[in-house]
C-alpha cells in the first residue's frame, strides 16, 4: 500500500507509530479533555518519515516515560512498542509532544 499523495510504499510500523502517540496525547494529556485537540504531522525524509504529535499538556506534570509493566498489565507498553518500530523517538524541545522516525 502507497501512503497517499506520497508515492511511497507504506513503511512497516508506521501506523502502529501514529496510534500510539496519538492515544498517549488522548490518554495522558490535556488533549483527551472535553475540547482537547492535538496535532499529527508527518514530515516525508529521505531515509525517514518523522511523526510528530502536539498534544495539550500533560496531566498532573506527566512526562512521556517508557515504562515496562507488568506481564497481566493491559496498559503501559505504547512507547515500548514505538521504541521497537522507530529508529528514534523523544519529547517535543518545543511545547508539548512526542516524535518518532520510522525508516522508510
Amino acid at each position: 500500500m502507497t501512503q497517499p499523495g506520497w508515492d511511497i510504499e507504506n513503511p512497516t510500523g508506521l501506523a502502529t507509530v501514529v496510534s500510539e502517540l496519538a492515544t498517549n496525547a488522548i490518554d495522558h494529556t490535556h488533549s483527551g479533555d472535553p475540547g482537547g485537540k492535538f496535532t499529527i504531522r508527518l514530515a516525508l525524509h529521505e531515509t525517514h518519515i518523522r511523526v510528530t504529535v502536539r498534544d495539550a499538556g500533560p496531566r498532573k506534570g506527566r512526562t512521556p516515560t517508557r515504562r515496562t509493566p507488568e506481564p497481566t498489565a493491559e496498559h503501559g507498553r505504547g512507547l515500548g512498542i514505538v521504541n521497537e518500530l522507530a529508529k528514534a523517538w523523544g519529547v517535543a524541545r518545543i511545547g508539548t509532544g512526542v516524535w518518532a522516525e520510522v525508516a522508510r
